[in-house]
């Protein structure tokens, strides 16, 4: 996995746990993103496992 993969992840990681009580809509956001843009299926599981993590961070924390 390249650095820009990882950074990305990082990305929308940090998106959702800085959006707190609206983690839900950025979850939304991402997923929606994700199956629009990543064509990729690798790239795309990488992606809505990090959404999930992200989500399930975020709503432990709050």
């Amino acid at each position: 996995m390249t650095f820009a993969v990882l950074g990305w992840q990082l990305f929308i990681f940090f998106t959702i746990l800085i959006s707190g009580k609206k983690a839900g809509w950025a979850c939304t956001f991402w997923v929606i993103w994700t199956l629009v843009q990543v064509y990729g299926l690798p790239l795309s599981v990488i992606q809505f496992i990090t959404i999930y993590l992200a989500y399930k961070f975020t709503t432990k924390i709050s």
